[in-house]
């Protein structure tokens, strides 16, 4: 990199556009929006995209163009430097008149969750409490709040607001700053389906539970009291990673406009990053060369038509580049909230564990798209799931078309190697943590002291059935599995010291001691031998092979002798070669 040309700041993570232009950070131009949102002509507009997708700095970037806001000498605040050079900025007269003309009441439901309702209400307070802050020197200077008005700001401000009162708030709200200003007010919600999600993921695991209802009924309530009918509203811009039903939550609103992941009439990606703003950047950054690889990383979607890269991971990944750092494109979504409705699904469902696993090999399944989706629906509906991960930025759809019922349809498949990696880790988990402690080990256990060989290899397979494709079928894996079922029975030993070497696994059942070394042929290595998965006979022989290899272990590092001087409840050994390759299992008593 040229040392000597100064090079704007990088930041990745702020939320604020003020920041991104205050200190004068490298800014990808999306305010082409505003044009947009204006020209378009809807007073209500929900927009819809992942998260980590651009949502929040989005709505700050509106808040900072419509608000209207008093310096200390009472005189409006000119937010018209944040856009200069800007595309906004060319939009022309009746675009720009909006500039700093509106009150703006911007509140988030990021933190708006609990596991019971009234955490639920509590974290609500919270975040009107914040959306109210800003205006309270403004309310209370001006002389308009009657005494009951004055007490009803001061509960918001302080937490401690009834239901009844937080329900109201964006209707009471905003006619509070509609006869302090003269002006019709914007209302910013962000975040807005968070508790529904939260709560819809509490139900599912306390299964009688009635959370989420209850919550459908506070956020409908909530939004219906601030955008239904409200003669204050100048403009009202809802954001979301999914398009609730509008039967749930957008109960009597007129028409909001809906911008989702399947809107193709949008004039430019306003929120992810297009292929030609990420090529700039890396031009800018001297970064050229790692196109390829940021592509292969954070690549992956196509909203209306056009091909999108996750914001959030793509600017991590150049910031740790632009600092030289080693390990800058990794999966950054598992850094950020939970995958717990992927969990759910490949925990509950063994068909959606091998559909994924599909995807994650490169293929695409055809789903039924519901574009009004509630969340209710993942519990009633189980195709509705693939609606979710698309929505949600965990799938990508590949092709959309109305089938013979003429219902929206996709191609699905997996976006990116990010991606392929969380829903990697979520089958692990499921692996590790679910499937092997619930897998009977008995059978197992008795036919290792017995030494009935055939039971062994048919008991590692069937603990293998279970599993998915998506694994890298290696030693460490098939390593892993072995102990995960033998330490339900007993105390395991995994690569201890014993005689000359160390044993994969060395474990004590009863008066037998069992040792197993474990082997494995790989995908790859069948691949570079060009065997494919039905020649079974050539398996076999590379399988037999790598049992030779374990016996000759077992015998040149006097494993058995070990074992009986170093496990004093060990009175006799058997000892085995064992062999894996994908869900095949070839076990060796060695004598």
């Amino acid at each position: 990199m040229n040392q000597d040309r100064q090079l704007i700041p990088f930041r990745a993570q702020s939320e604020d556009f003020k920041v991104f232009k205050d200190e004068g950070c490298y800014y990808i131009d999306k305010t082409g929006f505003i044009r947009y949102l204006i020209e378009k002509g809807d007073k209500i507009c929900v927009f819809t995209r992942p998260r980590r997708f651009g949502k929040t700095l989005m709505l700050r970037t509106l808040q900072t163009f419509f608000e209207y806001v008093l310096d200390e000498n009472g005189k409006p605040v000119d937010n018209r430097r944040y856009f200069e050079g800007l595309k906004v900025m060319d939009a022309g007269e009746d675009v720009l008149k909006h500039l700093g003309q509106y009150p703006v009441i911007s509140l988030s439901f990021k933190d708006v969750s609990g596991t019971t309702y009234e955490e639920t209400i509590e974290q609500l307070r919270g975040a009107v409490s914040l959306a109210c802050s800003p205006h309270e020197n403004l309310l209370k200077n001006s002389g308009i709040l009657s005494e009951a008005q004055s007490r009803t700001l001061q509960d918001y401000l302080d937490r401690t607001a009834s239901e009844s009162s937080l329900r109201q708030f964006l209707q009471i709200m905003s006619g509070w700053m509609g006869k302090a200003t003269n002006r019709k007010t914007v209302i910013l919600l962000d975040e807005y389906d968070v508790p529904l999600q939260q709560a819809a993921i509490y139900d599912m695991h306390h299964p009688g539970t009635d959370l989420f209802e209850k919550t459908v009924k506070l956020v409908g309530s909530f939004i219906s009291a601030g955008f239904k009918s409200n003669s204050n509203l100048a403009y009202g811009v809802i954001s979301g990673c999914m398009r609730v039903a509008k039967e749930s939550i957008f109960t009597g609103m007129n028409n909001p406009g809906v911008i989702d992941v399947m809107t193709d009439e949008l004039p430019d990606e306003f929120w992810g990053f297009t292929e030609n703003d990420v090529k700039q950047m890396l031009a800018y950054y001297e970064l050229d060369d790692k196109y390829q690889d940021i592509e292969q990383g954070y690549d992956g979607y196509m909203f209306g038509g056009r091909k999108v890269f996750n914001p959030w991971s793509l600017l991590n990944a150049i910031r740790g580049l632009v600092n030289h750092s080693d390990m800058a494109i990794q999966p950054y979504w598992v850094m950020t909230s939970g995958n717990d409705i992927i969990d759910d699904m490949i925990e509950r469902n063994p068909q959606n564990r091998e559909l994924l696993a599909r995807m994650m090999n490169g293929e695409t399944i055809s789903a039924t798209i519901y574009i009004n989706l509630s969340y209710r629906d993942l519990k009633q509906n189980p195709d509705a799931i693939w609606s979710f991960l698309l929505y949600t930025g965990y799938l990508k759809a590949v092709k959309v078309f109305k089938n013979e019922d003429d219902l929206l349809e996709a191609e699905l498949t997996v976006p990116n190697t990010e991606i392929r990696s969380v829903m990697r880790a979520s089958l692990r988990h499921w692996w590790k943590n679910i499937q092997i402690p619930s897998f009977d080990t008995k059978p197992l256990a008795n036919a290792l002291v017995t030494a009935d060989v055939e039971t062994i290899e048919r008991e590692f397979r069937l603990a293998l059935k279970g599993s998915v494709s998506v694994f890298d079928y290696n030693e460490a894996f098939y390593h892993g599995m072995t102990v995960g079922l033998l330490r339900t029975v007993s105390e395991v030993h995994s690569n201890d010291e014993y005689g000359e070497g160390r044993p994969d696994v060395v474990t004590v059942i009863g008066e037998t001691g069992i040792i197993l070394e474990i082997k494995c042929v790989t995908p790859k290595a069948l691949n570079a031998a060009g065997i494919k998965d039905n020649d079974r006979s050539r398996i076999k022989k590379m399988m037999a092979s790598k049992l030779d290899e374990a016996v000759k272990q077992i015998h040149d590092n006097e494993y058995v002798e070990a074992v009986l001087d170093d496990e004093p409840a060990a009175r006799k050994v058997k000892s085995y070669a064992v062999c894996f390759c994908r869900k095949w299992c070839m076990v060796r008593l060695v004598e």
